[in-house]
């Protein structure tokens, strides 16, 4: 029954037209409170108001001194010009702001007016404090890899080096090497809050990195660089536009505006997309070819994670009455060019929603190219698929339990090109742009207007969807991927997060179908149940050498003895934490002894003890939801992390009244 709801926008969607937008949004350098994206933002409102939305360009402070609930605000950039000139050996210039303006390592401060002439020294190790060891900085530039910040607090804060020049270039074999993009420059940015010193720095590409290293090898480098650039008090800025609905209900689109020139994919794609989406939904209301929507649909455009935090915090109002999301970041990749396949994220377990794979089942009729020779069957010739959760983007914290509003993000991942100088707009496809758009315009309306047939069918698909989840965890221990003891646990609770999906879609019920959907909703809780049950069995034969029953499999797991492990805490704030603005709180010892933490720790780990702590569950409990979800445990890092949060007062403690 979806197919009723895409085929209007897929008639009116244009990919062409939100091409022509992603070319005018790349020209603009989109660092977060700057004037580049400022500009992009003024692009943008104008373009939503000429469609006959409301729009409204919403400040907030740029300012160390303001916190967005758990985010820290930061002061904005503004660079004129910063060059970086090799000297000797040999004459080159290696960087030009005004040339590209990813070769400055975003929010350098300045220079002397006249700049400065200095060695630059080669340290292979930078990232770590023995890398320094018998290598004189102070007073020089220090040639690196790795993280700017990290760099910056020891070459530049502990051992005096005057700046940085880096040639990273991330790699994720097989689609990308240094190789692949040896001419290319990688974006990179400090993070300032209230450092008492600050730095500059230049990024250039691993081709004319690996010539300054040699030169570095044979004998001393001189260069000198300049850099005109402020950090001042100033706004970041929000986009919003709404189509009112006939209710206060609202359901919400979102894309980030920043990132640095050009940043095509990533990503003037998301907000282009966005744009043409809100275009599409306007005039098909207008000219009454869709009816008026039941909820009102709200359209999202700022500063990654920054402009979210804002909103949520100074928007609570609207909050309980957003019933869904959606997130648009890096929708317009031609994968022909870029590598990575469409892909629907799912949001976290510990947020149960239909809305996934909502936003799935649409797509998968947009992305439909041809039909098999009896024209019986439909396919795509592009690649996509539906994941679970992975933060990385804004759906993480509208998402985030104690925001509540569920957000699935469309993504093209991965992206060969993704934050370099080579992110261009020649690698974006109209067609893919055109197919999100339609599918973000249908994923809108539905959630809009859905009737109880509609509620019902995806119902339907969904409960058919656990066998497929079910069979894998089954397959897993079968092939030896993951031990039994998970894997009985998990179908239990795979089977619970099913029915709560299921159950999500009581928030779109009218009064008058109530008695006919809790009726629908039974049988579907009782299939679901059945598949488990059968599932469970298989399994249990697959244990049977061991001669353990599931119950006594899911059993055996046990805790670390920590003390830790058996207390509640509450969070003290909405969204997930940004720990960056927090960290200068804490000792040089204290800010250590965290780096190492990280550096051994599970990827992401932070974020679902974050989701999954609610003030009723002990650590335990929640290291054992993360582990159901993730298929990872990490003890010590996750107590090392709520060490950090007491120390920081970031949660509270729960006790027994």
């Amino acid at each position: 029954m979806l197919n009723k709801w895409l085929a209007p926008f897929q008639a009116e969607a244009s990919g062409e037209a939100a091409l022509n937008h992603a070319r005018v949004i790349s020209t603009h350098h989109r660092i977060q409170a700057s004037p580049g994206y400022r500009e992009a933002a003024q692009y943008c409102v104008n373009r939503l108001r000429e469609y006959g939305l409301d729009a409204e360009i919403v400040s907030y402070p740029a300012t160390p001194d303001v916190y967005f609930g758990n985010s820290r605000s930061f002061r904005e950039w503004r660079c004129q010009e910063a060059e970086l000139q090799l000297l000797h050996p040999v004459s080159k210039r290696l960087a030009r702001y005004t040339e590209m303006e990813l070769s400055v390592i975003q929010r350098s401060t300045a220079t002397p007016p006249e700049g400065v002439t200095a060695e630059l020294v080669l340290v292979e190790n930078a990232v770590e404090e023995a890398g320094y060891q018998g290598i004189d900085v102070r007073g020089k530039l220090v040639l690196a890899r790795g993280s700017q910040m990290r760099i910056h607090q020891l070459a530049v804060e502990k051992f005096g080096a005057l700046g940085i020049v880096t040639d990273n270039m991330t790699a994720f074999p097989p689609l990308r090497t240094r190789e692949d993009l040896a001419d290319a420059v990688q974006y990179t940015s400090f993070w300032w809050y209230d450092e008492s010193l600050t730095s500059f720095g230049f990024a250039v590409s691993p081709r004319v990195g690996d010539e300054l290293r040699a030169l570095c090898k044979k004998g001393p480098v001189t260069v000198r660089a300049r850099v005109e650039a402020q950090l001042l008090e100033g706004q970041i800025e929000n986009v919003e536009a709404f189509i009112p609905g006939e209710t206060d209900e609202e359901v919400l689109l979102v894309s980030h505006l920043c990132h640095p020139k050009p940043g095509g994919n990533d990503n003037a794609s998301g907000p282009s997309v966005l744009l043409e989406t809100a275009r599409t939904l306007q005039r098909l209301i207008r000219e009454g070819r869709v009816a008026k929507p039941r909820r009102g649909i709200r359209f999202l455009l700022m500063p990654e994670f920054t402009g979210t935090h804002a909103h949520i915090n100074h928007r609570q109002e609207r909050l309980a009455r957003t019933v869904a999301a959606l997130n648009l970041d890096m929708v317009g990749a031609d994968p022909a060019k870029s590598g990575g396949p469409l892909t629907v994220v799912k949001s976290s377990r510990s947020l149960p929603s239909y809305t996934a794979e909502l936003a799935y089942g649409i797509w998968e009729l947009a992305a439909e190219d041809c039909r098999d020779f009896n024209r019986t069957f439909g396919y795509s010739l592009t690649n996509h698929l539906l994941t679970p959760f992975s933060p990385g983007s804004d759906h993480y914290i509208l998402a985030d339990p104690t925001v509540g509003i569920p957000c699935p993000m469309m993504i093209t991942w991965p992206d060969k090109f993704y934050h370099t100088s080579f992110d261009t707009v020649d690698n974006l496809s109209p067609q893919m742009m055109g197919r999100v758009a339609s599918t973000a315009a249908a994923y809108l309306y539905w959630v809009s207007n859905a009737e109880l047939p509609d509620l019902l069918a995806l119902a339907s698909r969904m409960a058919a969807n656990l066998a497929q989840e079910l069979e894998v965890q089954v397959r897993s221990v079968r092939e030896g991927l993951i031990e039994g003891a998970l894997a009985a646990e998990r179908l239990l609770w795979l089977k619970d997060c099913k029915i709560a999906d299921l159950r999500s879609l009581q928030r779109l019920v009218l009064a008058e179908d109530e008695e006919r959907f809790q009726s629908d909703l039974a049988k579907k809780i009782t299939f679901v149940e059945a598949v488990c049950e059968h599932f469970a069995a298989e399994l249990e034969s697959l244990l049977q050498a061991s001669a353990q029953t599931l119950a006594e499999v899911a059993a055996t797991t046990a805790e670390a003895a920590d003390p830790l492990l058996q207390k509640v805490f509450r969070r003290r704030g909405i969204g997930p934490l940004d720990l960056n603005g927090f960290l200068r709180q804490l000792t040089p010892e204290e800010r250590e002894a965290w780096v190492r933490a990280q550096d051994d720790a599970l990827h992401d780990t932070g974020v679902f003890v974050q989701y999954y702590m609610d003030g009723k569950r002990t650590l335990a409990e929640i290291l054992k939801l993360a582990e159901l979800e993730t298929d990872k445990k990490d003890v010590p890092f996750s107590l090392a992390f709520i060490r950090l949060l007491q120390r920081l007062d970031l949660i509270e403690e729960v006790t027994a009244e």
